[in-house]
């Protein structure tokens, strides 16, 4: 199959999934790479609020008023997120995002099920101290889940908040630099096949929800390089 445009850019190569979110309107967002996922947009209270961003860019707010109005979340169906099942190989996320604190931890994007099976990314305020942390889980084994995190996720501003799995570690990017990184031996995530992508909750859909503004969730089927990391930052530094 002949390579498309899209494809022959070195950043998307093994790209799995890119939301572009360049629909600026409506309930879906659509996929830029071959994974062709549609994520669809949920509320029962409000409604998701999509942002204009410079450069005809948008992002997307949802659960503004903490503890008052969060029930609000994207999902993709288990079927249409084959190619974000990561299980022993090497993988990369990627999300800007802007966040508010609402003393609980928020699920920003997984594809899993706790203590069970996949993959999630959450971030969480303790005691002044902002995690971010990306989790594995398995049924079976020495353990239920092993984990990675990072430190300095301040509320209220706009982060690129990316990631790659290497091995048994982990590495953490904020604003396309590496940082400090605590990292367990990371166990492969058992196979998330059966599970839906979410986006803003927990995978139960009832809880842990993402307070605040996210911009082209991004997921890749290998690592990033450190230079890739750094040139996705700059692709997007100065849009807010």
């Amino acid at each position: 199959m002949a390579r498309t445009f899209y494809d022959s850019l070195g950043l998307n190569e093994d790209a799995v999934m890119d939301l572009s979110m360049l629909e600026g309107t409506g309930l879906v967002m659509h996929d830029e790479s071959k994974s062709h996922v549609k994520a669809t947009m949920h509320a029962s209270l409000g409604s998701p609020l999509w942002l204009a961003l410079a450069t005809g860019h948008y992002g997307l707010q949802i659960n503004p008023a903490p503890m008052i109005d969060t029930d609000q979340y994207l999902d993709a169906p288990a079927a249409d997120t084959a190619a974000l099942d990561f299980t022993s190989g090497d993988y990369s996320l990627a999300i800007w995002f802007y966040w508010t604190d609402s003393g609980l931890s928020q699920v920003i994007m997984g594809k899993y099920a706790v203590n069970i099976r996949g993959w999630e990314v959450y971030i969480t305020r303790i005691v002044a101290m902002d995690y971010m942390t990306v989790r594995h889980h398995h049924a079976g084994g020495a353990t239920l889940r092993t984990a990675s995190y990072s430190l300095g996720w301040v509320p209220n501003q706009w982060h690129l908040f990316s990631y790659s799995r290497i091995g048994t570690g982990a590495q953490h990017y904020r604003d396309g630099q590496p940082i400090a990184t605590v990292s367990d031996i990371l166990i492969d995530p058992a196979s998330s096949a059966a599970s839906d992508l979410v986006i803003g909750s927990r995978y139960t859909h009832d809880a842990n929800w993402f307070c605040g503004r996210f911009h082209r969730p991004r997921a890749w089927a290998r690592a990033l390089t450190a230079d890739e990391h750094r040139q996705w930052y700059d692709h997007g530094a100065g849009w807010w």
